[in-house]
């Protein structure tokens, strides 16, 4: 009888497993490893680690290297994804019930406590998205749809307010308003001003009362 070792021909304990798996069961594991390097990113952001390497990612979420440069295929790329799935994140929190409906001043109340809302929850991934945008031009791009969208979420809130000024004067009024309210303005407020979550709560409301009423 031929020794099958002698041929080579003996499989490996773990031969087959991979192409026996089926491919659902790919998928589905490929999906969790992904989810699973983006969390631990998003832990590092929030622990101040603003430029975490593809070494750094692969050892905290349990990886190898090699299986992390299948899924990535450099680190902008993971900041790219990292990002991504931080925004679909944000979407409930930066949820208005509805919006530009009532009075003024319940609708500066509730919008401010939305921002600080969402700056508490997501405030060191903007600030790493602020990091990489110099160098990255998708991430540039991903942080010019942001702000974006945070103006055009303004400028229904109180899409009243603004629809009776003349338009020189609403232009100046949506440019300050936006300004004001944005994460970079929260951020400054909050870290470079030392201000606390009230303290800032008040300058906001304030302002907004102002600029708005």
């Amino acid at each position: 009888m031929t020794d099958r070792a002698s041929t080579g021909t003996v499989p490996s304990p773990d031969a087959g497993v991979h192409d026996a798996e089926p491919v659902d069961g790919r998928v589905a594991r490929r999906e969790r490893n992904i989810d699973a390097v983006l969390d631990v990113v998003l832990e590092m952001f929030a622990e101040e680690w603003l430029f975490p390497t593809m070494e750094q990612a692969a050892s905290r979420s349990g990886l190898s290297l090699r299986s992390l440069y299948r899924y990535f295929a450099d680190p902008g790329e993971l900041l790219e994804a990292t990002i991504r799935r931080n925004r679909e994140l944000a979407v409930p929190v930066a949820h208005l019930h509805a919006i530009g409906e009532g009075p003024l001043a319940a609708r500066i109340d509730a919008f401010v406590a939305m921002r600080l809302r969402l700056y508490d929850t997501f405030g060191p991934v903007y600030r790493a998205t602020l990091a990489h945008a110099h160098r990255l031009p998708r991430i540039s791009d991903q942080l010019a749809t942001v702000r974006d969208e945070l103006r055009e979420q303004f400028e229904l809130q109180f899409a009243p307010e603004l629809a009776s000024r003349p338009p020189a004067d609403r232009d100046a009024v949506l440019a300050a308003g936006d300004l004001l309210v944005q994460l970079d303005s929260i951020d400054y407020l909050r870290r470079h001003r030392a201000l606390s979550a009230t303290e800032t709560a008040v300058v906001l409301t304030s302002t907004l009362n102002t600029l708005l009423g």
